[in-house]
């Protein structure tokens, strides 16, 4: 065997071995990603979760975005993905902004666009301007209508428990995004805890680091998160931003983090969802165990060794999956369930 051919067989054999030690994302293990957050609670927890978070992180420019929101923030007919309006352009414009999603009067820190917390891409989407305009530094609330509504979000006085103020709301279907950015902004900058500020009662922060959200907020957020669970749509940014940026939202790579730290697993130590996956004789069929049957449909996706999604759709009731049409090799199996996001391999 030459020394050329010799090499690519050894390439070939390194890129198999590091997919079977745990490759879980687009180019990142996830269980090694996040072993320093295994077997912590609440506080340590969160700030174990920060200090992943932050690792790695290179700072962005806040105006280059714009190019970013035009390469990944697409929808499937290549409109740019406008989570305050239904999307219409397909190219960056004056009609669209650069929205902090939680807004940045929230931060502390004066000219915020220029700093690292005002210019991370987790936090940034585009907006309709009127819409950005409308939502001003409003708290995330539920609203019947009032000052503005666009069929997509509405700013109006609150009808959630907790706060009486003005609010924005977002639609059903983005309620889940916003309440896992505001997680990840609260975790990954808890060191910006002491300076937390708000415009009169707006405000969902404390001054802590932990838990950081207020009643209010926790209520709120954990409602949507669990209303509106993980999407296609979150799961692909987040592998944009980390592949830009160097990080990675915790609350997308594992939704049920947010239990852990404001819901009803308070108090216990987080370790990996268990998974398994058992390929039946034949090789054709491919059996999907969860911890538990989910209450909701729960959804899959396969990719092949280069990243490329080879499958996709609802897993069966009996977790029954036909795998005929892939070739022989490995793969990376990924499901959906109840807020839960599992992970396996498996060979073909």
């Amino acid at each position: 065997m030459n020394f050329f051919l010799r090499h690519i067989r050894l390439m070939q054999a390194f890129v198999l071995l590091w997919f079977a030690l745990g490759l879980t994302a687009q180019g990142v293990n996830l269980e090694e990603y996040y072993e320093k957050a295994k077997g912590k609670a609440d506080s340590e927890l969160k700030t174990a979760l920060h200090e992943i978070a932050a690792k790695g992180q290179k700072k962005q420019d806040y105006y280059d975005i714009a190019d970013f929101f035009e390469k990944y923030d697409l929808t499937d007919n290549g409109l740019i993905w406008d989570l305050y309006a239904e999307p219409r352009y397909r190219y960056w414009n004056g009609n669209l902004n650069r929205e902090h999603s939680m807004p940045k009067s929230w931060f502390g820190v004066s000219d915020a666009n220029k700093s690292t917390i005002g210019s991370d891409y987790h936090n940034l989407y585009p907006s309709d301007r009127e819409a950005n305009l409308a939502k001003s530094n409003y708290p995330l609330g539920e609203t019947t209508g009032g000052t503005f509504d666009n069929g997509v979000c509405e700013v109006g006085s609150n009808t959630f428990p907790g706060y009486s103020g003005t609010v924005f709301e977002p639609a059903d279907e983005y309620k889940g995004d916003f309440a896992r950015t505001y997680m990840y902004m609260v975790t990954r900058y808890e060191d910006y805890a002491t300076r937390w500020t708000s415009t009169g009662t707006r405000s969902m922060l404390t001054n802590t680091t932990y838990p950081t959200f207020n009643s209010y907020a926790v209520n709120l957020l954990m409602k949507w998160h669990r209303a509106d669970p993980l999407s296609r749509k979150e799961t692909d940014r987040n592998e944009a931003v980390y592949r830009v940026q160097g990080n990675r939202n915790p609350f997308v790579d594992y939704p049920e983090l947010a239990e852990y730290l404001w819901g009803d697993k308070q108090g216990e130590r987080w370790s990996y969802t268990p998974f398994s996956l058992v390929r039946q004789p034949g090789g054709d069929l491919l059996h999907v165990q969860l911890e538990r049957q989910p209450d909701g449909e729960a959804h899959y996706e396969v990719y092949g060794l280069s990243g490329v999604r080879m499958m996709a759709g609802t897993l069966p009731a009996d977790g029954t999956l036909s795998v005929s049409s892939l070739p022989a090799g490995l793969y990376l199996l990924t499901a959906y369930a109840d807020g839960v996001r599992y992970t396996g391999r498996f060979v073909k």
